[in-house]
């Protein structure tokens, strides 16, 4: 199964849903899409607007392969339940989001070896079927982050005793 994930925005990915609408088609498998609020619908292809986070989450650690917008949260879900990820960023030029960002993001994400970049749709039958590795090693680093906040709430608790 390949889950497929748009996220929040408010513009359309219709590139990115009809592609996998066709791949659902051709290849028989399974595709779930979440579309956030992405007005095109697929045909060949599950499909729901959103779902509790632990629900996709759950649908995630069944997934062959994730592809989805470059979104950080994506990216880092992925990893979490250690499934392939693609990115496809939204353009610009497409009327997909209000800037390219999402480019670097993906960029960055593949530099990193989390996941795979693809900016042409033409590639993304070929990348599902043979999607990349998946960063076995990953490992949430949050304890230098849980370790600046707590410093500065021990230090505002300290400043405000005096």
């Amino acid at each position: 199964m390949i889950y497929v994930t748009l996220g929040t925005m408010f513009l359309d990915f219709k590139r990115l849903v009809d592609v996998m609408d066709d791949i659902a088609r051709d290849s028989g498998e399974q595709v779930i899409v979440q579309l956030g609020m992405s007005p095109t619908r697929p045909q060949h292809c599950a499909w729901f607007d959103f779902l509790p986070r632990e629900e996709v989450l759950e649908i995630q650690r069944h997934a062959r392969v994730i592809v989805g917008h470059a979104g950080i949260g994506t990216a880092l879900d992925a990893l979490s339940v250690g499934r392939p990820f693609v990115t496809v960023p939204r353009l610009k030029r497409f009327n997909e989001h209000m800037n390219d960002h999402q480019i670097e993001i993906a960029e960055a994400i593949e530099r990193r070896g989390w996941g795979r970049k693809v900016m042409e749709m033409s590639e993304m039958a070929a990348v599902c079927a043979n999607p990349p590795a998946v960063k076995a090693d990953y490992r949430p680093n949050k304890a230098p982050l849980i370790g600046a906040v707590r410093a500065m709430v021990e230090r505002v608790h300290r400043d405000r005793k005096g």
